[in-house]
């Protein structure tokens, strides 16, 4: 088992956004040295689920104050973006990080983020798809191969004659895709990207995870592209570790609220919302038992290791793990995380090799 850390905080208003930035940016560098894999990015606009916004601004930030983490987009959403400002934000990223990211993409995104950057919902996939062919093409691009790239999409059109800058530090970008879909995560294996999954339950997180990795063995690809897409796919959770089960659970019930409110104001008013929602979170807080089920580990130091030991046992080798959410009391927040560090990550011999170091308060 390894684990990343996953950075999707909340903040209450303006005033506290610098004060929210900082607290995760503090947790990357904690991670950094406390023998996590990496550090997951996250893309939301408008709807006060992410204060950064922009993981590729974020992930640019954090580059040169990372020295182990491999910086993970998870994800971003390719329908919101000018196909060429998304290729050109990938290959920053990936020179930044010196070739330690993946690109995790998704059609993810509230109606109220469609909207503010006036997008139709109705056609995610799509939108998603034509930015990518079109990004994916300008990836490919030479400035003496003498081809002209002419493109039209649904939002934006363009002649590219020049290669995208800067380039990109490997070859070809490690590319994700998030997915809950069986079709999503075959989508996957046939592009030979690596697999992030989020908010089911185990035995059916482990029934994707197989159907991932078999689709995977059979797909055909090099031995270098297989091994990249296992070593980071990756299924999200977020986490509380308190002193008790009863404790942790109280602890974090303020931001479950929170998590409840404002995913009702991010999908309130869509065409088909409650089918919409499910679609892209997949259970959301307002369902609190299954919530808990299926996006949560919490409770004790000994209740959340033996959730980590069951996902484990069924195969599951990479956890993205959210420390921070709901506007959680950051002082809250750094408590679960170092009592995960000192006392969950031990007893999972293979993802330390850093001296756990005590995270401020």
């Amino acid at each position: 088992m390894k684990f990343s850390i996953y950075l999707n905080a909340q903040s209450p208003d303006g005033a506290h956004d610098l004060e929210v930035v900082e607290a995760v940016t503090e947790q990357a560098r904690i991670a950094d040295r406390s023998g996590f894999a990496g550090v997951c990015l996250t893309e939301h606009h408008f709807t006060g689920y992410n204060t950064y916004g922009n993981p590729f601004t974020f992930g640019a930030y954090l580059a040169p104050q990372l020295e182990n983490l491999h910086t993970i987009i998870s994800v971003a959403v390719p329908a919101l973006w000018n196909p060429l400002n998304f290729a050109e934000a990938c290959t920053t990223l990936d020179l930044l990080t010196r070739g330690r990211c993946t690109i995790g993409v998704g059609t993810g995104g509230s109606p109220r983020e469609y909207q503010g950057l006036g997008r139709d919902t109705a056609n995610r996939a799509g939108l998603m798809d034509e930015v990518l062919d079109v990004a994916f093409q300008a990836l490919d691009k030479r400035d003496d191969d003498g081809v002209e790239i002419d493109f039209t999409t649904t939002h934006s059109s363009g002649l590219l004659t020049r290669r995208i800058m800067p380039g990109s530090f490997r070859p070809s970008i490690r590319f994700a895709r998030a997915a809950l879909s069986d079709q999503g995560i075959l989508d996957a294996v046939g592009r030979g990207w690596a697999l992030q999954t989020a908010r089911d339950e185990l035995d059916e997180t482990a029934r994707k995870w197989a159907l991932y990795h078999d689709a995977l063995d059979r797909s055909g690809h090099d031995e270098q592209t297989i091994q990249d897409a296992r070593d980071w796919s990756l299924v999200q959770k977020m986490v509380y570790v308190g002193e008790t089960d009863e404790s942790a659970l109280r602890e974090v019930t303020p931001a479950l609220d929170y998590l409840d409110a404002s995913t009702a104001k991010a999908f309130q008013g869509a065409a088909g919302a409650a089918k919409f929602q499910n679609s892209v979170v997949g259970v959301a807080a307002n369902d609190r038992d299954a919530f808990l089920r299926k996006a949560m580990i919490v409770g004790s130091v000994d209740t959340v290791a033996r959730e980590i030991e069951a996902h484990a046992e069924r195969g599951i080798g990479h956890l993205a793990l959210v420390f921070l959410y709901g506007q959680l009391d950051p002082a809250l927040g750094n408590r679960s995380l170092q009592r995960f560090i000192d006392h969950v990550m031990p007893r999972f011999a293979n993802t330390s090799g850093a001296v756990p170091v005590g995270v401020a308060s």
